[in-house]
């Protein structure tokens, strides 16, 4: 299922702009936090369920937009998101523990994620500087990932037990405010919920992002220069 939705969203794409019927196609760029709350399933371990601390994150999205009516948009976007959070678990082992030193080297969980989505653009003024809403749906599924590092015995180790068992296609909310200035650069600032979640041993697991990107209509700029 991950797999033909997420080949939905490249076909969509490129048969738009094969078929030139896209009003717009473009690419944005920019960063957020992200981060995760993980909840215990079992009533005898609650101290752990909590958010974690929130990391800072990269995002990379093509998009294509057409016009549906005067104010209303569909825009499909694919790209890359970088999620993950900043583990607040401290790693400690008998001989750390006497001397007081924390074994943890980077806190630092980074999950590589493929990122497609369908959002609904509403624009109800026709302004040169236009304000705009997002409203849609967004499909995550992690290609690759870093653990944080702790040392042990002079070497260094990843700790990523639980992070093989992300590799689960995910969905989230979409939903931003955004301005578009002479139908050529754009400002997004988006909120991902999460709609769906992680299950590994007995722990519920979902992603919370919070982003800005700034945007260039590429073929707007073509067209500005011919």
């Amino acid at each position: 299922m991950k797999k033909i939705l997420l080949l939905g969203f490249v076909l969509l794409m490129s048969g738009f702009a094969q078929a030139q019927i896209v009003d717009t196609y473009g690419m944005r760029i920019g960063g957020g936090f992200s981060n995760q709350y993980w909840k215990f399933k079992s009533d005898n371990i609650v101290h752990l369920s909590d958010w974690k601390d929130d990391k800072l994150s990269l995002s990379i999205y093509l998009n294509a937009e057409k016009k549906l009516t005067d104010f209303l948009s569909v825009r499909p976007e694919i790209g890359y998101l970088q999620k993950g959070y900043v583990e607040d678990i401290t790693f400690v082992t008998a001989e750390s523990a006497e001397t007081g030193k924390d074994i943890t080297i980077n806190r630092n969980v980074i999950l590589h994620d493929l990122s497609a989505d369908i959002g609904f653009k509403i624009s109800p003024f026709n302004f040169s500087l236009q304000p705009y809403l997002i409203v849609g749906v967004r499909g995550d599924y992690m290609l690759d990932y870093k653990g944080m590092e702790v040392e042990v015995n002079g070497k260094t180790v990843e700790v990523t037990e639980i992070i093989k068992d992300y590799n689960k296609f995910t969905l989230s909310g979409l939903f931003g405010i955004g301005v578009e200035y002479q139908n050529l650069l754009y400002l997004d600032i988006e909120f991902n919920p999460a709609l769906t979640k992680n299950y590994n041993d007995g722990l519920s697991i979902k992603d919370r992002y919070i982003g800005a990107t700034i945007g260039l209509n590429i073929n707007t700029l073509i067209n500005k220069n011919k």
